[in-house]
């Protein structure tokens, strides 16, 4: 009796948990759902580049650009806010979807980030969006605080309130993102930068930063695509938060460091001579203090499809 008493008990968490995750989806806020869902989920495209980051990232590079100049395949992965251990369960899921991936370009904005986790809303646009997978559970357990782990599983428990606005939202989910992901503004910041660019100084990644930081250089090795790192242009000034690494010139000469050890490039748009060399006029292509406009966004990513195209045997998809 006691016997078929658990298994009666077992036989219906099982379905319940079946339903939560079945019902979920329906009550995530709409945002980069589209997007993400595109370019993870649809198997009838081939990337053999993907590009994975935060919002610098995400208005940084047009992948438009990259296969129009040189038959590049990509996706832009960023989102707004994107903490960089997100990043790498993202990036484990993309891959599992396109083993066929043969570089990744990582935006490494978001290694100044010295909490423990990120905003819960910029984690929820990736992890809302991604299927139940061994790589969400991987990330909710290593991404999240525990006392969030069961919401950020099932959705429908944190968003159980929304019935009557399921309707409206229904239509944002329609939203029309350009399938390669590439999101940028068309407003001119109209000011120079204001802080100090350069540092002599070999600063520090935080730790959980730098721990994530070598995470993607071991599975480049694993699975066997190369890593491109880059920094998008941006004042450095701007970033006076409270839970941000204080000297951003000084980590990215840390960043350098690791990346000369392990054969990487990095491709750093903040620096003066760089902004020079692709001719980037931050007071005209910059669409606030923190992030390129769609000028800005084609100078870079004209200059990245050149980079990629002369170092690496791409195919050209044209």
């Amino acid at each position: 009796m006691v016997k078929k008493f658990w298994l009666k008990g077992i036989n219906i968490t099982i379905i319940v948990v079946i339903i939560l995750a079945l019902i979920s989806p329906i009550f995530v806020i709409p945002g980069h759902a589209v997007k993400l869902k595109e370019g993870l989920y649809n198997k009838e495209n081939s990337y053999e580049v993907l590009l994975l980051g935060s919002s610098h990232m995400n208005g940084l590079i047009d992948p438009e650009i990259l296969y129009d100049n040189y038959g590049i395949n990509s996706f832009n992965f960023g989102t707004g806010g994107q903490p960089i251990d997100v990043t790498y369960y993202l990036l484990k899921e993309a891959l599992k979807i396109h083993p066929e991936t043969k570089i990744v370009v990582l935006d490494l904005y978001y290694l100044g980030l010295k909490n423990e986790y990120g905003e819960e809303g910029y984690i929820r646009n990736v992890l809302d969006n991604m299927k139940l997978s061994y790589n969400k559970l991987q990330a909710i357990r290593n991404c999240t605080p525990k006392s969030e782990f069961i919401y950020y599983l099932f959705p429908i428990l944190k968003y159980h309130n929304r019935w009557s606005s399921l309707k409206k939202n229904s239509k944002n989910n329609s939203v029309n993102y350009k399938i390669t992901g590439f999101e940028a503004g068309d407003q001119k910041y109209g000011e120079e930068i204001k802080g100090e660019q350069y540092s002599e100084e070999i600063g520090e990644i935080p730790s959980k930063s730098e721990e994530y930081l070598y995470k993607f250089i071991e599975l480049s090795k694993q699975k066997g695509f190369k890593l491109v790192f880059v920094n998008a242009p941006y004042d450095y000034s701007s970033n006076d938060f409270e839970h941000w690494y204080i000297d951003d010139a000084a980590m990215y000469n840390r960043v350098n460091q690791i990346a000369e050890e392990n054969n990487i490039p990095f491709i750093n748009y903040s620096l003066e001579e760089k902004m020079k060399e692709i001719k980037f006029d931050f007071k005209e292509d910059m669409n606030n203090v923190g992030h390129t406009n769609i000028w800005g966004a084609e100078k870079v990513s004209l200059d990245l499809a050149k980079f990629l195209h002369n170092n690496y045997q791409l195919e050209d998809y044209r």
